[in-house]
């Protein structure tokens, strides 16, 4: 499975596994960026962020207004970083909307 790092506001580095948006997760803790991936002529490839949110269940489906949003801005990547504590989440959840101000977190 491919990984990423996200920078927050903070300049830290948080690790992210990448899935396709069609993925069907268990009922885990994390914090997940919602991006739509790319790969240029020079095949490298690059994560537009378009939602940074946490959830303490990953297996729950997002809502049709998200659906709507996420096509509307061809997502087609969720990147997950699982993280049981809930402050944390949190924490990681605003460093990196400080950082890439999504159009989802507007």
């Amino acid at each position: 499975m491919a990984q990423i790092a996200f920078r927050g506001e903070s300049g830290k580095k948080y690790s992210f596994a990448i899935h396709p948006m069609t993925t069907l997760f268990k009922q885990d803790a994390a914090v997940y960026v919602i991006t739509h991936r790319s790969t240029d002529e020079m095949n490298k490839v690059s994560h537009k962020h378009i939602f940074v949110g946490q959830t303490d269940n990953l297996g729950k489906q997002f809502d049709g207004l998200k659906d709507q949003f996420f096509t509307r801005f061809d997502a087609n990547c969720i990147c997950v970083h699982f993280e049981e504590d809930k402050k944390k989440r949190l924490n990681i959840e605003s460093d990196l909307v400080g950082n890439y101000n999504p159009p989802g977190n507007s």
